[in-house]
């Protein structure tokens, strides 16, 4: 016993030294800044940008200024995406690839979207040197940092703790930390009652920490009927449905997406300056108008049953069954049993889709009209994200102990 937990601490030790020098690494390159751009004007845009670096921050990336890692994970995350999503058409088949093949593509997609990134967000600042040239090295530049940075988060799957969301979790930290330091700095405008304000967003966050908890571990449970086990373990064997399928990802995934469209829009106008519509997309397909927000809340719908469906794959589940000649109380195998499933998974999905709506999306209408305060008002959606990544690694760090407890079995 001792000698496992002996083993126990040095994997742990081995794991998180991984991890903090793949941090280390991240953070100096989130900071590397690019030559030929004007910071001044960078540091004078960002003060009116605290949406814009939030949303950035979902993702790993840095858009406080133009830096190595300034697109972070969010071509990558906005490909997963677009290929689950693909996936899901079985006339296209594409579940039959190969991983080679998948990867190929999914690479592909990522290299597609972080140059359409890359433009948007050089588009908004002014270059020292306004030619193709530059500018094409400028876009090499942070797609190579976008590779970089995913072959950093695979690194740490492997080898540390917490895989893509410990880059991801510090990067949004590091936003939030930036753009909270500009909204709460000292300023001639007094704050009726801070005390007050202060207790209310403490108290509001320790509400949406617990309730995230709730949604987190509370699951619905199928019982599963398994011919071969004839014990008391039997009456213990059931399917688990989250009661919010997807998690916090739909909230971390919905910001990555929206800003593809965004940069897209930012992109398009450089071309045609003259086109109205395409001005007035980029001025609204973000969370600073009423029709962003709209748009995000319905994004957030969306992923949710898109995550549902991921996570709990009923066709799959469904012909395990059958295989295995195991089935669900009242339900014949096949098609019966995958339909029952799916419509638990829809309903489950459909209370996380509001829930996310509620918490991460409607409160960013109230700092569509009072814009001082929309920083603040990401906080929960932030807050969601956190919950969910924390008990991810947690569940992680528990799968390892598991794992390794059993070496000497096994030797």
């Amino acid at each position: 016993m001792l000698v496992i937990k002996k083993l126990k601490k040095h994997i742990f030790i081995r794991k998180s030294l991984w991890s903090a020098l793949i941090l280390i690494i991240y953070m100096f390159g989130r900071n590397i800044p690019l030559p030929f751009v004007d910071y001044d004007d960078i540091f004078q845009k960002s003060k009116q940008s605290f949406l814009l670096i939030l949303s950035g921050g979902a993702s790993g990336a840095n858009l406080s200024q133009i830096a190595l890692f300034s697109l972070g994970l969010g071509p990558w995350m906005s490909a997963m995406i677009i290929w689950q999503l693909l996936t899901m058409i079985k006339s296209l088949n594409l579940d039959k690839l190969n991983q080679k093949e998948s990867d190929f593509y999914k690479n592909l997609m990522t290299f597609v979207i972080a140059i359409i990134e890359s433009l948007g967000m050089l588009a908004n600042f002014n270059l020292t040197e306004k030619t193709p040239f530059i500018l094409i090295v400028l876009v090499i530049i942070m797609i190579g940092g976008t590779f970089f940075l995913i072959w950093l988060a695979n690194m740490n799957s492997e080898f540390g703790i917490g895989g893509s969301v410990l880059i991801v979790f510090f990067g949004m930290i590091g936003s939030m930390e930036e753009t909270f330091i500009k909204v709460f700095k000292p300023s001639s405008e007094k704050v009726p009652y801070p005390m007050l304000m202060v207790s209310s967003i403490f108290l509001i966050a320790i509400f949406i920490i617990v309730i995230s908890i709730i949604f987190e571990r509370s699951e619905y449970r199928i019982k599963i009927n398994r011919i071969l086990v004839n014990n008391s373990f039997g009456d213990q064997t059931y399917l688990p449905i989250k009661l919010n399928p997807c998690g916090a990802m739909a909230v971390m995934f919905g910001l990555s997406i929206l800003m593809v469209p965004n940069y897209v829009a930012q992109v398009l106008t450089g071309v045609f300056p003259s086109s109205n519509i395409l001005y007035w997309l980029s001025q609204n397909i973000g969370l600073n108008s009423y029709w962003g927000v709209s748009l995000y809340i319905a994004t957030l719908f969306g992923l949710s049953f898109v995550f549902g469906s991921i996570n709990i794959d009923s066709e799959k589940i469904a012909e395990n069954l059958r295989n295995s000649g195991d089935y669900i109380s009242g339900y014949r195998p096949g098609k019966p049993t995958r339909d029952y499933i799916q419509v638990h998974v829809s309903q489950l999905s459909f209370v996380g889709a509001v829930f996310s709506s509620l918490i991460a999306g409607a409160p960013l209408y109230f700092g569509v009209a009072h814009p001082s305060y929309s920083a603040i008002l990401m906080l929960p959606g932030f807050l969601m994200m956190t919950v969910g990544m924390m008990l991810m690694v947690v569940e992680q760090v528990r799968a390892i102990e598991i794992l390794h407890s059993y070496k000497e079995l096994l030797e």
